[in-house]
């Protein structure tokens, strides 16, 4: 891998090309930073209604790496934590933030949170990139 970002309009969560993607926006308020919403669709019920686990894992994973391109790191999850607070209702618009905690050499640490307009928070995470170089 080089440290050159490339786009790949094929990615499942960013790519406006993938037909099945989530198609997903990101803004950078901060260098560092990286946001997007969406409204979690149904078919990503995983039990009664209730949002799949994965999904909301991919969510924090992809936003995390979004706010390591900001500061035009690029690389990949060498490893990803999730803590579930609470369950998360499919069809409810859902804010997605993440951050860059640290930067230690070739490894940046990102932290990220998913929460709705009213401020709940229904998950958390923290991940560890692998920066190319």
């Amino acid at each position: 891998m080089n440290n050159k970002l490339k786009s790949d309009q094929h990615c499942f969560c960013c790519g406006k090309d993938n037909d099945r993607g989530l198609k997903l926006k990101f803004s950078y308020p901060e260098d560092g930073t990286a946001e997007t919403s969406l409204i979690i669709p149904a078919y990503f019920t995983g039990w009664e209604n209730l949002t799949h686990g994965g999904l909301i894992s991919m969510l924090l994973d992809e936003t995390m790496a979004h706010a390591c391109i900001s500061s035009k790191l690029i690389g990949v999850t060498a490893e990803l934590t999730v803590r579930f607070k609470k369950p998360l209702p499919v069809d409810t618009e859902v804010f997605i933030k993440g951050k860059i905690t640290d930067v230690k050499g070739r490894i940046a640490l990102t932290s990220g949170e998913i929460s709705d307009a009213s401020g709940t928070v229904y998950a958390t995470g923290k991940a560890r990139f692998i920066i190319s170089g």
